[in-house]
C-alpha cells in the first residue's frame, strides 16, 4: 500500500467518510500542484511546441504526469472551486490554459489544454443561473477573454420541451436546436471577418483589448489600429 492510499484509508477510518477522504486528497493535490513549478506532461488538443512558443521553458519530468517548467515572468497557476481544475494565467491575469489534475490515488491523471482569446456561443438571456433560463430568448455572443464584445441581433425563442416519447415534441426541439446552431454560426462569421485567425490558440494575445458592440454592431477594431 503506497503513501497516497494509506492517506485516504486513514482519513476514511477517522472520519467514516470515504468519499470525503478522496475529495480531500484531490484538494490537497490541487493545492500542491498550484504551489509548485510543474505542468502536466500530457497536452490535450495542443502541443508542447505551442506551450514553448508562449514562453514556457520545460525541464525534466517529475514523474509520469508532471514536468518541471519555468513560466514567463508574471505568469501563475490558480486553483478553481473544483478540486480537479486549475487555470494558467498570464501576466495580465488572462486565462491561457485549463489544467485538469485528478489526484485520487486510484486514478491519478493530468492534462493541459489551451484557451483561445476569442470565442462565440449561444447563451440564454436569463442566464444559466436562472432555473427558468430555458423560458427566455437566446442570443449569440462573441467574447474576448470571457468578456462579451458582440451580440447578435438575431435570436431564438424559448427552448421547447424535449421528449423522446413524443415525436411531435422531439421534432420541435430538434428544429429549435438547428436554429440555435445556425445562430452560433453568426458569431463564427463575425469573428472570421474581424479576427480571421481566432481559432489559433496563440493568436491575438499580444494585441490590445478588442472593441466591439452589442446587438450585431461593432467593427472589432483593435485599440490603436486604423
Amino acid at each position: 500500500m503506497n503513501d497516497d492510499m494509506q492517506e485516504v484509508f486513514y482519513d476514511a477510518a477517522v472520519t467514516g467518510d470515504v468519499s470525503g477522504a478522496i475529495l480531500r486528497q484531490e484538494t490537497r493535490g490541487q493545492s500542491d500542484f498550484v504551489a509548485n513549478d510543474t505542468l502536466p506532461i500530457k497536452c490535450s488538443f495542443c502541443t508542447r511546441e505551442q506551450l514553448e512558443q508562449m514562453g514556457i521553458v520545460f525541464g525534466e519530468p517529475v514523474d509520469d504526469l508532471f514536468v518541471n517548467v519555468q513560466l514567463p515572468e508574471g505568469w501563475r497557476k490558480e486553483r478553481t472551486d473544483h478540486s480537479m481544475w486549475s487555470h494558467l494565467l498570464d501576466d495580465q491575469g488572462r486565462k491561457r490554459a485549463s489544467i485538469f489534475y485528478k489526484a485520487a490515488f486510484y486514478d491519478r491523471s493530468a492534462e493541459i489544454s489551451l484557451d483561445r482569446r476569442f470565442g462565440c456561443k449561444v447563451m440564454p438571456d436569463l442566464g444559466y443561473s436562472n432555473p427558468d433560463y430555458q423560458k427566455g430568448d437566446w442570443h449569440c455572443i462573441v467574447t474576448d477573454c470571457g468578456e462579451t464584445i458582440w451580440q447578435s441581433e438575431e435570436y431564438v425563442g424559448p427552448e421547447p420541451e424535449m421528449s423522446y416519447d413524443d415525436e411531435r415534441k422531439r421534432q420541435a426541439w430538434c428544429k429549435w436546436e438547428d436554429r440555435k446552431t445556425a445562430l452560433a454560426n453568426t458569431g463564427c462569421d463575425w469573428l472570421d471577418e474581424h479576427y480571421p485567425d481566432w481559432r489559433n490558440d496563440l493568436a491575438y494575445w499580444d494585441t490590445a483589448t478588442a472593441t466591439g458592440g452589442g446587438n450585431g454592431s461593432g467593427d472589432g477594431t483593435e485599440e490603436g489600429e486604423e
